[in-house]
This record gives C-alpha cells, sequence and structure tokens, in this order.
C-alpha cells in the first residue's frame, strides 16, 4: 500500500523514507506527521482516512453520518 501523485511522486513515510505513508489518504498523512498541515479532511468508506494513520502514528478520525456536516462533500438529494 502506498501513495502516488504523478506530480510530486511517491509520498514517503516522514519518520522512516523507507517506509509508506499508507493508503489513499498517505499523503495528507504524512503532512500532518511531518507537522506541514494541523489537520486534513476527507471521505472514509473503506479505511481511506483509518489505514494511513496507522502507518505513521497519528489519528484518523472517522465521524458517524449524525456527527459532521457532510455538506458540500455529497450531493444533497432533491
Amino acid at each position: 500500500m502506498h501513495t502516488e501523485n504523478p506530480i510530486v511522486g511517491v509520498a514517503k513515510n516522514p519518520h522512516n523514507h523507507d517506509r509508506s505513508c499508507g493508503g489513499s489518504s498517505g499523503g495528507d498523512g504524512g503532512l500532518i506527521a511531518q507537522r506541514c498541515v494541523p489537520i486534513a479532511l476527507g471521505t472514509d468508506i473503506g479505511g481511506s482516512v483509518r489505514f494511513p494513520p496507522a502507518f505513521l502514528g497519528i489519528v484518523g478520525f472517522k465521524t458517524t453520518m449524525t456527527r459532521v456536516s457532510d455538506w458540500g462533500v455529497v450531493q444533497a438529494s432533491k
């Protein structure tokens, strides 16, 4: 499992460059672990917000549907 971007390449774990940042949100997780940004937002269906933090020694928080608004993230039904 790794994170790769066609512009900047593979995201490296800031604690050990021989290791991965994890899956799809690994780039954001790496930035948080390196203290470049204080927080990042993402969506999580299959573990995108929960698994990369496990690689980086930080916490990914998956909220419940009613705890945090999804306004602007999903298309509102009419």
